[in-house]
Order: C-alpha cells, then sequence, then structure tokens
C-alpha cells in the first residue's frame, strides 16, 4: 500500500494459486469512489485499487505489471 501526503492511497493485493484462470487480460471495476484494474499471470492474480482517476490507474497498472514481468 502507497499513501501519501494528501492521503490518497493505492493498493496492489496479490493473490495465489490462479492458474485455473484462463482469462489473463487487464480488466477494470469500479467500487465507489475506488478504481481497480486487476488481472491474472500465471498463478498469480493482481489487483491495484486507488481513489484515482482511470486512466491514471491504468498507466500505473500497465507500469506495475511490467515491473513485476521482470526481463524478458
Amino acid at each position: 500500500m502507497y499513501h501519501d501526503g494528501a492521503g490518497q492511497r493505492l493498493t496492489l493485493y496479490v493473490s495465489t494459486e490462479q492458474a485455473q484462470n484462463k482469462d489473463t487480460g487487464f480488466r477494470f471495476a469500479k467500487e465507489g469512489p475506488v478504481n481497480v484494474f486487476y488481472w491474472i499471470d500465471g498463478k498469480f492474480g493482481y489487483a491495484l485499487s486507488a481513489g484515482i482517476d482511470k486512466g491514471e490507474l491504468a498507466r500505473v497498472a500497465t507500469a506495475v505489471y511490467e515491473q513485476l514481468e521482470g526481463p524478458v
């Protein structure tokens, strides 16, 4: 969880054993004021949530995905 000086939070959730789920694309959900991007990569499931604009959260989610992917 990242929490800035203005009180804005950004949280990355990680779950394991997602190998049975073949739906690997980025998905978007909105829960009240919180936007969430979530995806499956191998046996891991990820969800990035924050009360920020969808476009800004998409940019952060893409950066997180690229960093988690590691060197090819």
